[in-house]
């Protein structure tokens, strides 16, 4: 977790990067209410991704099933039209032509349907109407079937029980086990149906359905794997709340480089804090205190990280931002600036209290340490201190901006003024601070 040991007699300061941001992405609408906080957002966000791995699946199969009936459409079409040529038949009834561009028409629709942005909201019932159609489209190719080539070529039962076998293990690409026990009992209702039209012995018939079951078992364990697939992609989601993207996907990925050394950056960092929370909290009910610094961090958290930033601790009312770590970030200075004038635009619109803010650029080692069961995702370094250091002095100085000489440097274009050289407590030497005259004018 991201501990800050932060002794107003002392210098210490170190940061450990887990707990990023437990209630930041609270829902902006509930601005000002004074309600309860619940995680629903995450939550839901965390079941998008869920249901969304299954959804992809859910459309592949769809463009399968869409190009098959097209082609079985077409050629009923063709056979319809030129039946002498094609089969040697004087002519052919237009129904399976009929049949087969209406399934045909469903498929595309099937597949609209689960292009629409919303889909995965409807995923529950779409998963069930999908394979009962599949099933009904079977049964009417087992009867045509059956009128056709019956008397004829007899053993094209065992297609039939290849096409069943296909109904049961297609419920294996969608993440609820239901789906798959609704494919495989309608993959045996198929060929017991087909068994009963061609009159299929007792013990033939056994035989194919204990293999359809099989397929259809097999399936369901195929289906657990898929929905771990959807939650270890709803675990990535998760993680990122609390770390940066490029730790998350090398935990997922490679975990072995996150035991790699830990890299020295030049980094951009943002310290923000509310000025006098402490008195505006004390007349405020714990749990609109809460749901107050919620919407404060889910505020905070979105303009850094549109900005190349990445919140590395809310502390209460206070927030400190990295730019430049560990993804290098090329304009951090540039990038950090735009974001603390953003926030400052529109802090009274989430907050009655000022906020004052620091910014500082310099070196900083981040990587992961720790030994044994516990390890945590780290970034040490005096410019942490500094601009600690520097959010403090707005209080002093009357300045809601205050930026280091060093950040200065990496600025190009900005109205800055300087108001000299100021003492930086823990530090021997003062330090060159600028503000913006007006930073409102972002």
């Amino acid at each position: 977790m991201l501990v800050q040991m932060r002794d107003r007699g002392t210098q210490h300061f170190v940061i450990h990067a887990a707990s990023k941001r437990v209630m930041a992405q609270e829902s902006q609408s509930s601005r000002g209410a004074q309600q309860p906080i619940h995680n629903h957002s995450l939550q839901t966000a965390i079941d998008r991704v869920i249901a969304q791995e299954s959804l992809s699946n859910e459309c592949k199969l769809a463009y399968v099933r869409a190009i098959v009936l097209a082609i079985s459409a077409s050629l009923d079409t063709l056979v319809f039209f030129f039946p002498k040529t094609l089969i040697g038949a004087d002519a052919v009834s237009p129904t399976i032509a009929l049949i087969s561009s209406t399934a045909c028409a469903i498929a595309i629709g099937i597949v609209i349907l689960l292009l629409h942005p919303a889909a995965w909201r409807w995923l529950a019932r779409l998963q069930i109407a999908i394979p009962i159609f599949d099933s009904l489209l079977l049964a009417l190719f087992i009867t045509n079937i059956w009128r056709v080539f019956s008397a004829s070529k007899p053993d094209i039962i065992t297609n039939i029980a290849a096409l069943c076998c296909l109904v049961a293990v297609s419920g294996s690409i969608r993440i609820r086990r239901q789906a798959s026990v609704l494919t495989t009992a309608l993959a045996l209702t198929d060929f017991a149906y087909a068994a009963w039209l061609f009159r299929l012995d007792l013990a033939v018939s056994l035989f194919a359905l204990f293999t359809i079951l099989g397929i259809g078992l097999l399936g369901m364990l195929i289906a657990g794997i898929v929905r771990r697939q959807g939650k270890n992609a709803a675990g990535r989601l998760l993680m990122q709340q609390f770390l940066p993207r490029n730790v998350v996907e090398a935990a997922f990925e490679q975990p072995a480089h996150l035991l790699d050394a830990p890299k020295q950056c030049e980094v951009t960092i943002m310290m923000t804090d509310l000025r006098n929370f402490t008195r505006y909290a004390e007349s405020l009910d714990p749990l609109a205190v809460m749901n107050f610094l919620s919407q404060l961090q889910g505020f905070l958290s979105t303009i850094v990280e549109q900005h190349g930033g990445w919140v590395d601790k809310f502390m209460g009312d206070g927030m400190l931002a990295v730019f430049g770590a560990p993804e290098e970030l090329e304009n951090d200075a540039e990038q950090a600036v735009k974001a603390a004038c953003l926030i400052l635009d529109n802090i009274q619109q989430w907050s009655p209290l000022p906020i004052g803010i620091g910014i500082h650029s310099g070196s900083i080692v981040a990587g992961c340490v720790g030994t044994g069961r516990h390890l945590e995702f780290t970034a040490i370094g005096d410019a942490v201190n500094v601009a600690s250091r520097l959010e403090a002095l707005t209080k002093e100085t009357s300045c809601p901006l205050l930026i280091s000489h060093d950040t200065q440097q990496k600025l190009e274009n900005w109205p800055l003024i300087s108001l000299g050289k100021l003492p930086i407590r823990g530090r021997n030497e003062p330090v060159e601070v600028f503000t913006i005259p007006s930073v409102k004018a972002n």
